[in-house]
């Protein structure tokens, strides 16, 4: 039986109590005429995307049991996001049980009550416990970049995966569709400027695009956790060490547990975004990205003090398998892919930005109304 962290829940009280009373606290208002309104709209946009009215049911029914905790240490953030985040987090515990070490049952896991994309682990001073938080969009973020990423590669898989083409080639194809590069565009604007997705319409993935954008949504959700579950199971609470070479570490280690979530989120289909660390790979460019958008000067200089640069701990992730040349051959060829897709999107994108990208990729949709966390994808 997992201990309690007696600790770690009377921080994250105290902590939660000061963030929820923000005026900028991303609490859920519960508004039944609202969500109503907001569920016809989500059936209507199915049904857009090509969904059968069976389909639709079926996915209903799967979201309807996505619930809420008998005792949250996140009460009333967003319908099911702390739900999520346990769901998430307990099969990268398994994992981590599996090697013997049980570190992990000493945290205590949380959702902040701020917008933006973040995770992150606090150590609780004078203890063993810690906790590890996610902001209230992260899993909306993920979601969305998943289902950009996912139309990108879709739009031309041979040419994607072809070694044949060149950097020109990549973004002379992303160019050939401004309603891709209108939605990318969209996603990194959103979130630079409010930390939500509410600028970015909803425009939810056809029953052909479902499976591949659940496997990368899901991928970079379990990276991004098992990377805070790293920092705490190899013990970085030291401030005097290389914040570099810790971020190496906990890269590692999440790549190691991604590959016993290979079955995850489709226990009969292998995801290769997780056996990879392809969607470790995708989130961590798309973050920078963000970054870019989100600094002035589009330099990311702060973050660069303390974090190797995407690029760097990608080849790290990517090259972890050089025993074994087959598996090898598969984590840089999923990860080059990834890699090649977000080189072409963070130039359309700077380009865009450089050049007032709101008149040039004016949106056509409607945007999302959504002033809450809920984050299924």
């Amino acid at each position: 039986m997992r201990q309690k962290n007696d600790a770690a829940r009377d921080l994250w009280a105290q902590m939660f109590e000061r963030a929820a009373a923000d005026v900028n606290a991303t609490m859920h208002e519960p508004d039944e005429e609202g969500e109503a309104a907001q569920r016809e709209l989500t059936i209507q946009a199915l049904r857009e995307a090509g969904w059968s009215e069976a389909q639709i049911e079926r996915r209903s029914d799967a979201d309807r049991l996505h619930g809420e905790l008998e005792t949250a240490n996140s009460p009333g953030v967003g319908p099911g996001l702390e739900y999520r985040l346990k769901h998430l987090s307990e099969p990268v515990r398994m994992a981590i049980s599996k090697t013997g070490d049980i570190s992990h049952e000493k945290i205590e896991i949380a959702i902040d009550p701020v917008a933006g994309v973040s995770a992150s682990l606090t150590n609780v001073i004078m203890t063993d416990e810690g906790i590890l938080s996610v902001s209230s969009f992260l899993f909306r973020w993920c979601g969305l970049v998943a289902r950009a990423y996912t139309r990108t590669l879709y739009a031309d898989i041979a040419h994607w995966t072809s070694p044949a083409s060149s950097p020109k080639d990549d973004r002379r194809l992303l160019l050939k569709d401004p309603a891709l590069i209108r939605y990318w565009f969209q996603i990194f604007v959103s979130f630079s400027g409010t930390g939500t997705h509410v600028l970015v319409p909803f425009r939810p993935s056809s029953p052909t695009e479902f499976h591949l954008f659940e496997q990368v949504a899901w991928a970079m959700e379990y990276f991004t956790i098992a990377h805070e579950f790293g920092h705490h199971v190899l013990s970085h609470r030291s401030v005097d060490e290389n914040p570099k070479t810790q971020e190496f570490q906990a890269d590692a280690f999440a790549a190691k547990v991604c590959e016993q979530l290979e079955f995850e989120p489709f226990p009969l289909l292998s995801n290769p975004y997780t056996r990879t660390g392809a969607g470790a790979s995708l989130m961590l460019l798309a973050l920078e990205i963000l970054r870019a958008f989100e600094s002035p000067d589009g330099n990311d200089a702060a973050v660069a003090e303390t974090h190797p640069t995407a690029r760097d701990r990608i080849a790290k992730i990517s090259a972890r398998n050089l025993m074994q040349p087959k598996q090898l051959k598969m984590d840089q060829e999923f990860n080059g892919t990834v890699l090649r897709i977000m080189s072409a999107v963070a130039s359309v994108m700077r380009e865009a930005r450089d050049a007032g990208g709101n008149g040039r990729f004016k949106d056509q949709g409607a945007a999302s109304t959504s002033r809450n966390g809920d984050e299924s994808h």
